[in-house]
């Protein structure tokens, strides 16, 4: 029994022994192998490299960077929600109680002069650094109203101490509230969308700043306010008054388009009419009024987006604002008739139409008196 033991014994010892030396010899086999493989890959890079010339760079550094990104896309969730990233939120009660935090809102108002909310005209003194844009905006007036209003020009100058007439606001003042939008705030007060646009330089006519403060013309005034006569401002040595236009013939112009919806005329706030393009129809064209000189084709910055302006000479020069094409550009002859580009809806507008100006000596004319 015990020689059978001891055999038994001495046979698993030697099978031990004989797996170890098996597992040491195949992990050592294993080591040499991954070593050669590494140095054969080694080799196999360099010739390739050198043979290529550097032609393989770009394509190894694209392999490490999309490696690089795969793992920070891949584990990147993970990184996250450790406390190395993500930082606890502040307690409620702390921010309640604490000194070191010194909350502050910033409310941004728009006050209208008492002036600005009259039914009448009053009379303003220029001073020093005043120009039509500053005194506009001072009182919410468009410059075209007061050159209209005070017969000025483009060219004219304001000295100090001379008296320019600020027409009265022929409408109600409105404050935007939630839900609000140009088009609810016009059928409301029964004026044209673009008319309330224009007035108060909305450029984004697609959403309106809660509080903001608009003035709607024309809305609610029974008869129309005639202004004051305006004294005008006085030139330097070299500068003339203003020519009056000369009396209107209704066929010096054509009409500017195939379409004859008017969706708003021409009054002291409004230097031109608009003629809009019925709803889900394709863009009219455009004619020139009568023949002239284009003297400017492409993008207003200051609203009426794509447009063109003729200069048809002895004075008168007519614009088309709100144009989705140009067909002529600057310097072309264009005939009486001709087609100019098509009726559109850029710049500062509601809706697809055309803003159409006929200008004397700079100073806006009822377009109505020069076509049928």
């Amino acid at each position: 029994m015990l020689n059978a033991l001891k055999l038994f014994t001495k046979a698993c010892g030697t099978y031990i022994v004989a797996k170890m030396h098996q597992l040491i010899k195949a992990f050592f086999s294993l080591f040499t192998g991954s070593i050669r493989l590494v140095n054969l890959s080694k080799e196999f890079l360099t010739a390739k490299l050198i043979w290529s010339r550097g032609r393989l760079g770009r394509p190894i550094a694209t392999f490490f960077v999309m490696s690089a990104a795969f793992i920070v896309f891949t584990f990147g969730e993970v990184f996250n929600s450790t406390r190395f990233v993500s930082s606890q939120e502040l307690n409620p009660d702390y921010l309640a109680s604490t000194t070191d935090i010194i909350p502050r809102k910033n409310t941004a108002l728009t006050t209208v002069p008492d002036s600005r909310k009259r039914a009448e005209s009053f009379a303003y003194t220029v001073q020093g650094g005043d120009t039509l844009s500053s005194i506009g905006n001072r009182f919410k007036i468009s410059v075209d109203a007061l050159k209209y209003v005070n017969n000025l020009t483009d060219n004219s100058i304001l000295s100090v101490g001379d008296e320019i007439t600020i027409p009265p606001v022929s409408g109600l003042i409105h404050t935007v509230e939630s839900g609000d939008t140009l088009s609810s705030i016009a059928q409301k007060y029964d004026v044209p969308p673009q008319a309330v646009a224009d007035f108060n330089y909305i450029l984004d006519t697609s959403s309106l700043a809660l509080g903001t403060e608009l003035v709607i013309p024309g809305a609610s005034v029974p008869t129309p306010v005639v202004p004051v006569t305006p004294s005008i401002p006085g030139t330097v040595p070299g500068t003339t008054t203003p020519t009056p236009a000369p009396t209107p013939s209704s066929t010096y112009c054509v009409w500017p388009t195939s379409v004859r919806i008017i969706t708003q005329y021409f009054t002291w706030y409004h230097n031109g009419i608009d003629i809009a393009s019925p709803a889900g129809t394709a863009m009219p064209p455009l004619f020139a009024c009568t023949g002239g000189v284009v003297t400017r084709s492409g993008w207003d910055p200051w609203g009426l987006g794509l447009h063109i302006r003729i200069d048809h000479g002895n004075g008168y020069e007519t614009v088309y604002g709100h144009m989705s094409r140009l067909d002529v550009g600057y310097g072309e002859s264009v005939s009486r008739g001709q087609m100019i580009g098509l009726l559109g809806n850029t710049g500062r507008s509601t809706g697809p139409h055309v803003h159409f100006m006929v200008k004397y000596g700079g100073v806006a004319q009822n377009p109505l008196n020069y076509m049928r």
